[in-house]
């Protein structure tokens, strides 16, 4: 593993340890850092000797944590730096004069880190979101299973996976022009959306193709959540007397697949099955290793 990869999961890990976490974290090293400051200004009698280091708390928190966590930061450490000097013989105007730039500096790079970070963060979300929907894209799609299947491997949960075909598509861009799709497409999104949980994951593959993963979901639940966004999607379509059907196939596993582009596959092939039957259904089945036959369909 590459010090890159390392340094990417080092930063995923203090995300995910969320804002409180990483502000304690400053605190202390800003209170090491005032420690140290305070002995070595005793000893050496150089003032600002660790002047430098104050940034590392301050960018720390900065990216971590926020722009308003990062300036309260910058003030918590131009005080620590003012505590170390209490018994200092320089007049008190020069000080303030020291302190304050000091802390006009501490400001100036909090806002840069923290900008930096908003950038960042906008860009990547941007790389893993379709522009139209506001749907996850196919890689953030991919990258998600890949995470549900590795999850599985170790705690057994089961999931269920969905393959949604808006029937006939091209005969609204036909009829009724693209505009009038990107607006089927775009209803059919927050509709889905709407009636998800948080944990699930529904993404536009392309056209008017989407999947959802549905996390913790079995061969039971998995139908019935799969016809109430069917009937929903169904029922938001009429507000534009549109007559919009959907394709559905369903795919549970009860045991980690072989790949996360099998199954996609399967799900997909279960999808046809409901095309070539009539459309506008749900087609369900469960994953065996070597065998992959409906469970139930629902019309």
């Amino acid at each position: 593993m590459n010090s890159q990869n390392l340094t990417t999961k080092y930063f995923n890990y203090l995300d995910r340890q969320g804002k409180t976490f990483n502000i304690v974290a400053g605190l202390y090293c800003t209170a090491f850092l005032g420690f140290l400051d305070y002995y070595s200004d005793t000893i050496s009698g150089m003032d600002y000797t660790l002047a430098f280091f104050y940034l590392l708390p301050v960018s720390f928190v900065a990216w971590f944590s926020g722009r308003r966590a990062g300036i309260a930061m910058s003030l918590v450490c131009v005080l620590a730096k003012m505590f170390v000097q209490l018994e200092s013989v320089e007049p008190l105007s020069l000080v303030i004069w020291k302190n304050g730039t000091s802390l006009a500096f501490f400001l100036v790079i909090t806002l840069l880190i923290s900008k930096i970070r908003q950038l960042l963060d906008h860009e990547r979300i941007l790389s893993h979101t379709d522009h139209l929907t506001g749907a996850v894209n196919a890689r953030a799609f991919l990258d998600a299973l890949k995470d549900e299947l590795y999850r599985q491997g170790r705690y057994y949960h089961p999931f269920s996976l969905a393959y949604i075909d808006i029937d006939d598509f091209k005969e609204i861009n036909d009829n009724f022009g693209h505009k009038a799709g990107d607006i089927v497409l775009q209803t059919v999104v927050q509709t889905i959306l709407d009636n998800l949980r948080r944990t699930d994951t529904l993404a536009r593959l392309g056209g008017d193709e989407f999947a959802i993963l549905l996390p913790d979901t079995n061969e039971a639940a998995g139908p019935i959540i799969m016809e109430k966004v069917r009937e929903q999607v169904h029922i938001s379509m009429q507000q534009y007397n549109l007559a919009v059907t959907f394709s559905i196939g369903l795919l549970t596993c009860n045991e980690p697949p072989d790949s996360a582009d099998e199954i996609i596959t399967l799900a997909d092939n279960l999808m046809y099955e409901v095309k070539k039957s009539g459309k506008n259904s749900v087609r369900h089945a469960v994953y065996a290793k070597k065998l992959h036959e409906p469970a139930s369909e629902a019309a």
